[in-house]
């Protein structure tokens, strides 16, 4: 649902997007498993990975023979490899959830990773390739290593194990839940930075290039029902907010910051329908130099085929912090309580 949840998740699914919504489940409802929901995105409109290809074979050219002709080409791979972008995230859920009277509880495990790869080339690079090319230089042997232009990678994997609990409360007549998750938590980052010529997208995960980081965090939510069908809801994801340092390579390093985020929710259903809107009010967790990421969300449910616990889904999502195109997704029909949630990115960090 456009990655909604904080105030419409079912109560199987609440885990991972409000634990205060535990607390909402009907008097026939039991014991709820999510089994591995894995969802992607791949972002490449620059086709780095062909970019990445082009300038390799025109560097082993260039590397073979050392020419005015062999030195032109490769500068103009290499131009076209400059600022190109490619990213790509990926996640994955498993929630058991058992509905009671007291402390409804669920055991949820949840990873979320992204990863990009940007050209950096170096106008030293270009300059001597044009200076080749126009026979100011003749280059030897010793002038293979001297280019330095870099494929530069980064991937971060957030990994959390947690229980999360619920518990309704009632004052002067005004109903509301209060749900907490504490979770153990380990951050797997990798810095790969090497020349072009050497980029290989098996070596990312190498040990070289990866550290990792181990903690405790928290997740807290709030949710009422104002009436028959309205819901707010609102949850603070990772109060607890970390920096990590990447391993250095080749005297380069990042840093990935768990930033916690709050998010506002309200849903409007009934036995048909459910539509929901989130709203980030912090930004999510991030590398420092990335554009940060703060997402405004609108989802709906229909509920077509009640018989056969059948939902067909629908959303968009917008960064508020950038100008990027909305994104819409259509999700098919599926079981209700044993089937994937819909996992959207932001809402596993």
């Amino acid at each position: 649902m456009g990655g909604t949840g904080v105030a419409s998740s079912h109560y199987g699914t609440a885990a991972l997007a409000n634990p205060a919504l535990l607390t909402h489940f009907g008097a026939s409802d039991d014991f709820s498993l999510i089994l591995p929901s894995v969802g992607a995105q791949v972002s490449d409109p620059d086709h780095l990975q062909n970019g990445v290809d082009d300038v390799k074979d025109a560097w082993d050219r260039y590397d073979n023979e050392l020419s005015p002709g062999s030195a032109a080409d490769l500068k103009q791979q290499l131009l076209k490899f400059k600022n190109t972008h490619a990213s790509a995230q990926a996640s994955v859920g498993i929630v058991a959830t058992v509905p009671n009277q007291v402390v409804p509880f669920a055991l949820m495990v949840k990873s979320w990773g992204t990863a990009s790869v940007d050209g950096k080339v170096s106008d030293h690079d270009l300059q001597y390739l044009d200076d080749v090319a126009n026979g100011k230089i003749i280059p030897t042997d010793a002038d293979r290593d001297s280019l330095t232009s870099r494929a530069y990678g980064r991937a971060a994997v957030v990994s959390d194990v947690g229980i999360s609990m619920a518990r309704e409360f009632g004052t002067d007549g005004f109903k509301y839940s209060v749900g907490v998750t504490p979770k153990y938590q380990r951050v797997d980052l990798f810095n790969y930075n090497v020349t072009v010529q050497n980029y290989d997208s098996h070596d990312f995960r190498s040990s070289d290039y990866r550290n990792t980081s181990t903690g405790f965090n928290a997740d807290i939510g709030f949710a009422t029902d104002l009436n028959a069908n309205w819901t707010l809801g609102l949850v603070a994801q990772n109060i607890v907010p970390r920096s990590i340092d990447t391993k250095e390579v080749n005297g380069l390093k990042e840093t990935f910051k768990i930033r916690p985020q709050a998010t506002a929710g309200a849903s409007w259903h009934n036995t048909l329908v459910t539509t929901a809107l989130d709203v980030d009010l912090t930004p999510a967790s991030g590398f420092t130099s990335d554009k940060k990421r703060q997402f405004a969300s609108l989802g709906a449910e229909f509920n077509a085929w009640q018989w056969a616990q059948l939902q067909l889904r629908a959303g968009y999502r917008q960064n508020m912090r950038s100008c990027a195109p909305v994104i819409a997704r259509i999700w098919p029909p599926q079981k209700a309580v044993l089937s994937p949630p819909v996992l959207e990115f932001p809402r596993l960090m």
